[in-house]
């Protein structure tokens, strides 16, 4: 083939910035802005700016002259990609706002609500949430009538996430059992028949889950070449947050996105990568310069929240890795202590510890919620939420339900699904399930029913109300009332002509069940008022189903009910959900060799690696003071008593700690070890 080379043309003007670049960005986050390479790793330690830098990235294009709507920015949380934006507009101006993205399941929702069609869904296809996608696989196995009464069969939220990890990981089912289940490996033929029906399910009724989004779309740019060109050639710039936490998948789509214009941009630090058992792939920061020869690699360095005492803990952490780009933190901000390290006698005393320290640093004007403890799994603080209590400490546990997943707003949700998509199999089960007198079997046999008295029409709204149960001599007369009472309400919602409309309807006729099957129900009403108050919001009900899904609220109005403070609550934490935040003093407690890490990854590498990124993680979130905890004594059931050992991370860093004693009396902190001044300024 002949090449014909395009001369660049010089520009006829400078370009005038608005934003003075060099006045607000280091020297690495000014070549990182201003790179003009087509392909580029931004490698970010943590607290070094890289969300500054991404946003100075997005207004310098613009400025630049690309169309806003011609950049797609892919983050892992609709709330970070909302943040990023609205930074870019105080810096610029409105054009940010019509930048493309969200994260890469809300923007291949936007892909295949245009294009679904293509592969066999109709565009109004319903999302499945976590719980609803196991609540479907139990239902798929009922059906094939799947018993092992002598063995046990994995129970649904394992198949959930077996199923997650073929897929995400792209590894057959036998192997994963292999690796991760092999008491189930007797049922490996039963499981993978589980797995096709549980796929061919989802697609004969125009269902997705949360995988199918991604998977769904890189098939509809297999299939269908001239989408993916179509699609590809709005994208002229590709920037992509966190790319350590991609999975194979998404590391795919990234390239298929900037497949047209070559541009892309990705941000991370693979020193952070703590996702693994959501299928996250740290080797796809590893190797992304590998994968293309002209990629630029630009390191940011210097660290903006830590003192140089934290950032010197986490430097030593990292050595301790040999699977990592070669990285050191640096900070210009004053010195503080040491970090500590504080040996207890027990769980007890490591929770009386800890509830005493955060009282102590309060009467120093440090307020609750600039201190978080932080812990590897949540049952890790339970003993500590006993002490907290006893002394009234207020504090928020992150890890709790969401509002989404709140049973009596899932039942809500269940109907708006049904007008939605009459296909939706599950929500049909639930609300069929929430009439007195039906059970699973009824609920299936029932929508089976009622899909032959649709007729093939596509909308609930198509069957009159008056003959909807007029075939009804089979029914049980316990139920036919509460099915007739059903009918009327869909019937009648699906007559309005806005969506948000008919709200009210389903909430009169949903009250009176949630009174009758739940405690709480007057604070539940106030749930469902919050619901109706964002549902009022939205234009139509595929945003509003789609957001709700992809983007769950994360308090109910339960929650916050039944805890009102004048004062702002500490923060207890699993070290996963603190991950981008940011505190004044830190405590990382039960810091032992089975906890962190965990017992299960000690024969294995890339596990135990992941492991000690997390403590990494934990350790960075501090500004001013660190602490390490751990009990050398703690109990298990019908053993006892048993001494522990300290996370074998820790022996590698003890030069960088300063031991604290407890002395029982008061338990007050030894001389050298009392809380320093400069601590609380």
């Amino acid at each position: 083939m002949k090449q014909f080379h395009l001369k660049k043309t010089p520009q006829q003007n400078k370009i005038n910035y608005q934003i003075d670049y060099k006045s607000v960005l280091n020297e690495q986050q000014l070549s990182a802005v201003t790179s003009k390479s087509k392909r580029l790793l931004i490698l970010a330690g943590a607290g070094t700016g890289k969300t500054k830098t991404l946003t100075y990235k997005v207004a310098r294009l613009i400025e630049s002259g690309i169309p806003p709507e011609q950049i797609v920015l892919l983050t892992f949380t609709r709330r970070a990609a909302k943040n990023m934006l609205d930074r870019a507009t105080k810096i610029l101006d409105e054009r940010c706002q019509y930048i493309q993205g969200g994260t890469f399941h809300s923007f291949c929702t936007q892909i295949l609500r245009k294009y679904s069609f293509y592969i066999g869904y109709n565009n109004g296809f319903s999302i499945l949430d976590n719980s609803d996608s196991m609540d479907l696989i139990q239902h798929v196995r009922s059906s094939f009538n799947i018993k092992h009464s002598l063995q046990r069969f994995p129970a649904k939220r394992r198949l959930a996430k077996l199923f997650s990890l073929h897929k995400n990981k792209q590894l057959d089912i036998r192997v994963l059992l292999q690796l991760h289940y092999p008491k189930f490996l007797v049922h490996e033929k039963d499981i993978i028949k589980l797995f096709n029906a549980y796929e061919s399910y989802k697609a004969k009724h125009h269902i997705m889950d949360f995988d199918d989004l991604l998977f769904n779309t890189e098939k509809l740019f297999l299939e269908y070449p001239e989408i993916l060109e179509r699609v590809s050639s709005t994208c002229k710039h590709v920037l992509v947050d966190e790319f350590q936490d991609t999975n194979k998948i998404q590391s795919i789509l990234c390239e298929y996105f900037s497949s047209f214009h070559k541009n892309l941009t990705v941000v991370g630090d693979d020193a952070q990568s703590i996702y693994a058992f959501r299928g996250s792939d740290h080797k796809n920061i590893l190797s992304f310069a590998n994968r293309c020869t002209n990629t630029e690699l630009i390191k940011l360095e210097e660290n903006y929240r830590s003192s140089p005492e934290i950032l010197d803990v986490a430097n030593a952490i990292l050595k301790q890795s040999s699977k990592l780009f070669e990285k050191k933190l640096f900070t210009n901000r004053e010195s503080s202590d040491l970090p500590a390290l504080i040996k207890a006698i027990d769980d007890k005393e490591e929770a009386e510890f800890i509830s005493q320290l955060v009282l102590n640093l309060r009467e120093h004007q440090i307020a609750f919620k600039e201190v978080a403890i932080l812990f590897r799994n949540a049952r890790d603080s339970f003993t500590l939420e006993l002490a907290l209590q006893s002394k009234n400490v207020p504090f928020k546990k992150f890890g709790g339900q969401k509002f989404t997943e709140a049973v009596h707003i899932k039942d809500m949700l269940a109907h708006i699904r049904v007008l939605n998509n009459p296909n939706d199999t599950v929500a049909w089960q639930r609300i069929l399930m929430l009439i007195e007198g039906v059970g699973p079997k009824t609920a299936e046999d029932l929508f089976l029913w009622i899909q032959q008295v649709q007729s093939k029409k596509e909308r609930v709204s198509s069957v009159d109300s008056t003959n909807w149960f007029s075939d009804s001599e089979w029914m049980n007369k316990s139920y036919y009332n509460g099915l007739s009472r059903l009918g009327k309400c869909l019937v009648e919602a699906s007559k309005f002509d806005k969506w948000n409309d008919s709200l009210p309807l389903i909430i009169d006729y949903y009250l009176p069940i949630c009174h009758g099957l739940y405690d709480n129900a007057q604070k539940r009403e106030e749930d469902i008022a919050v619901l109706l108050q964002i549902a009022n919001s939205y234009q139509d009900v595929q945003s509003f189903l789609t957001d709700l899904v992809l983007d769950p609220i994360t308090d109910t109005v339960i929650d916050t009910l039944e805890s009102k403070e004048e004062e702002s609550p500490l923060t207890l934490s699993t070290i996963h959900s603190s991950k981008g935040l940011e505190w004044k003093h830190v405590i990382i407690m039960q810091c032992l060799d089975g906890i962190i890490p965990s017992t299960f990854s000690f024969n294995q590498d890339d596990t135990l690696d992941e492991e000690l990124r997390l403590l990494y993680v934990a350790a960075t979130r501090a500004q001013k003071m660190l602490y390490f905890t751990y009990p050398r004594t703690s109990y298990r059931q019908r053993e006892g008593d048993y001494l522990t050992k300290a996370s074998r991370f820790l022996d590698p860093i003890t030069s960088n700690l300063e031991p604290w004693e407890l002395v029982h009396d008061t338990l007050s902190y030894n001389s050298k070890s009392k809380i320093d001044q400069s601590l609380i300024e």
